[in-house]
């Protein structure tokens, strides 16, 4: 296995954790399952994550007429580099037919000096998944009441959660860079007017928010291990950074551009827009404002 910090230095110090394509190397017996990843509050969310971001209504369907919803859990062991106690786990949804892989972050890049860890299981990666090809010897079943978790679903599907104003301020600023780099590396002149953005919320479960760009059709995504809620994740937030030109990185499936991850389906693209314009949070980025910012051009 590559080192860690080996591995950041040939990455540009890169901080960043895809959620679309992290995958861990398993060891032969998976650790216990994590007791915090069999509490129901914290199963919800991640099924309230799974609705917004994956579900669709077939895969609701096959849910919501049942007594109980299944979830099987198992903890994932892992070879890590020395110095790291992150804790890793899945979540299967048999009935919906998904796998999701956590991860609770424990770790210092020491070229930087910046510690990445977080207080709860953070979303990595969500796949789908044949229920008929699961060895359920290896998980832990965790039964919950439908009819409990559709209501907190409803209930809560409007729940949003935005960066603290100062978070947002410094999310305007790295949205606002990136999108010149963007537009430099296309000879695309940067627009004079000012230009309304809008940003996802934050799930408590992953660490993972999206921007769009209407004026210029573009999206940004940032992902990270570290919490999204941190200015320590925003001191490097341009580390975290993936920009999709929907014009151009927008595909039916990804199997048509099979091992590369500058792409997005048709799928990903309409839940992100969903996200950040129906439920997300609309902000204005102001180009005349950039000649007083400190360093706004790289």
């Amino acid at each position: 296995m590559v080192g860690r910090f080996r591995f950041w230095r040939m990455s540009l110090l890169c901080l960043v954790v895809s959620p679309l394509s992290v995958l861990y190397a398993e060891k032969a017996v998976p650790a216990s399952a994590q007791a915090e990843v069999m509490e129901q509050p914290w199963m919800f969310e991640v099924t309230r994550h799974l609705y917004r971001w994956s579900m669709d209504e077939t895969d609701a369907e096959k849910i919501v007429g049942k007594e109980n919803v299944t979830f099987l859990v198992r903890g994932i062991q892992v070879e890590l580099d020395e110095g790291d106690h992150s804790q890793l786990a899945e979540l299967v949804l048999p009935d919906a037919g998904f796998a999701v892989k956590v991860k609770k972050a424990a770790y210092t890049i020491e070229e930087i000096g910046l510690v990445v860890s977080n207080d709860t299981f953070k979303v990595v990666n969500v796949s789908r998944v044949d229920p008929a090809t699961l060895d359920r010897t290896r998980y832990v079943e965790v039964n919950i009441d439908v009819a409990e978790m559709k209501q907190y679903l409803f209930d809560s599907r409007s729940r949003l959660e935005f960066p603290s104003d100062d978070l947002l301020e410094r999310l305007r600023l790295s949205v606002r860079k990136n999108l010149f780099l963007h537009l430099e590396a296309k000879g695309i002149p940067a627009p004079t007017e000012a230009q309304p953005i809008h940003v996802s919320s934050i799930s408590p479960v992953a660490n993972e928010l999206w921007v769009f760009w209407e004026g210029g059709r573009v999206l940004i995504r940032y992902a990270s291990d570290m919490d999204l809620h941190s200015p320590a994740m925003w001191d490097h937030g341009d580390l975290a950074v993936t920009i999709y030109d929907v014009d151009e990185q927008v595909v039916v499936s990804l199997g048509e551009v099979a091992g590369s991850n500058a792409y997005v389906t048709r799928d990903q693209v309409g839940r992100a827009l969903f996200n950040c314009v129906v439920l997300g949070k609309r902000i204005v980025l102001d180009p005349k404002k950039a000649q007083n910012d400190e360093n706004p051009r790289p």
